[in-house]
């Protein structure tokens, strides 16, 4: 198998494929040989915020001396960065073979139960200290839930992928909430009352230890530093590396579980939070392009995340105009009523789910914004330069393949112009 051949194999595993239930994941890893009993595991959940949390703690981690595991998805650009051990993206040589070891299990496994096999395959193989996996839908169907974590991790509750969750908080707090383990810690984030009440009962259940965000730690923001204080740790002058005042919520709930697991043993110290959490990155999410006008990329692509993104936008100076996308299953109504700026330019995303890009200008326009339609992403690029001007900012959100798009044009024009 060569790796243009693993790469459609891959991406021809449609969403036909996908069915509640943990039998076919648990299948496939016995016929693996249990890869994922060779390492602990910290599985992170929720709706908004889990990878940049993925990416904090294996910051801080890895700055600590340990070989980190990291499974995060969707990737921006090419399929190896879901899977990353020691802050490398699984070398592309690599995926061949591992593709054909999961592929010979004859599991009939969907896109993300057959990326969290070769995850967790691919950890076994080359030995880690510590893996980070993120949820992919949910939690109690999720491939990740295959796993026996010795931390959970859940950043948020919000509206999103409603036809498999339900329609109502609770019932999405509900199905997120079995990635706790009996006697394992698991760190609650910032989440709705109705949310938090239906964790908390099925924690106190379950017989998981629960860490809550604002009871048992918070993170408060100074002039240009924050402060934590927890249940042990108080650690102040802490940077982020990431942007944007959502961050803070997603900081807190990774260093509560840095310092769960400081507990369990791990030697992780102050210096190694203080440094860490001001190195990491986490391509296309609140990336700021320092260009005429300056363009920010972000992966928003829920009513909440939408929230959190317009908030972070106080400071921007000029015009400010929105270039959107998003797929015709996502809330984009809910989208649209979150959105502050001048106008929106639409532009279409080169995905089979991809809403129209009338649609979604209709959309926007009955939510009071004004909006225009373009034909490509180039067309919609030139024009939201045009409305925001030199001084303006450019706010790119709706969905992670328009932030990859984005950045991907923005290269090519880099490349063109040197």
């Amino acid at each position: 198998m060569t790796y243009q051949e693993a790469v459609d194999y891959l991406f021809g595993l449609g969403e036909a494929r996908i069915k509640p239930g943990l039998s076919r994941i648990n299948q496939a890893l016995t016929k693996l040989g249990e890869p994922q009993n060779g390492f602990p595991q910290v599985v992170v959940g929720g709706t908004n915020g889990k990878g940049s949390v993925i990416a904090m703690m294996e910051s801080v981690l890895s700055d600590a001396g340990y070989r980190v595991g990291r499974f995060t998805s969707p990737h921006l650009f090419r399929y190896e960065e879901r899977i990353r051990v020691g802050g490398d993206d699984l070398p592309a040589r690599l995926l061949p073979g591992i593709v054909e070891d999961v592929r010979k299990t004859g599991v009939p496994l969907s896109y993300f139960e057959f990326a969290a096999a070769c995850a967790l395959l691919h950890f076994s193989r080359v030995g880690v200290d510590l893996a980070l996996l993120e949820v992919g839908l949910g939690g109690r169907w999720d491939a990740t839930n295959a796993t026996c974590p010795i931390l959970s991790v859940i950043t948020s509750i919000s509206r999103d992928h409603m036809e498999w969750l339900g329609e109502t908080i609770e019932q999405i707090a509900w199905e997120k909430a079995p990635i706790m383990r009996e006697a394992a810690p698991v760190v609650l984030g910032r989440m709705p009352a109705a949310a938090m009440e239906v964790m908390l009962k099925e924690a106190s259940l379950t017989g998981a230890h629960t860490r809550v965000y604002l009871r048992d730690f918070s993170l408060d923001a100074g002039d240009s530093v924050l402060s934590y204080s927890g249940t042990g740790w108080k650690i102040d002058g802490i940077t982020l590396g990431l942007e944007g005042e959502f961050q803070v919520g997603n900081a807190a709930c990774a260093i509560a579980a840095l310092e769960e697991l400081a507990g369990a043993g791990y030697d992780i110290g102050r210096e190694n939070v203080l440094a860490g959490l001001s190195e990491v990155r986490w391509s296309g999410r609140f990336e700021r392009i320092p260009t005429s006008p300056g363009i920010i990329v972000d992966s928003a692509h829920n009513q909440d995340a939408i929230r959190a993104l317009s908030g972070s936008l106080k400071e921007s100076k000029g015009r400010r105009v929105w270039l959107f996308s998003a797929l015709k299953d996502k809330d984009i109504a809910g989208m649209a009523g979150q959105v502050v700026g001048d106008m929106i330019c639409i532009v279409p995303l080169k995905h089979p789910r991809s809403a129209g890009v009338e649609m979604m200008r209709d959309i926007f326009e009955k939510s009071g914004m004004k909006a225009v339609a373009s034909a490509s992403l180039e067309e919609g690029l030139t024009r939201a330069r045009a409305e925001a001007g030199e001084e303006g900012t450019i706010v790119v959100a709706g969905s992670v393949y328009l932030a990859a798009a984005v950045l991907e044009e923005l290269e090519h024009e880099a490349e063109e112009g040197s």
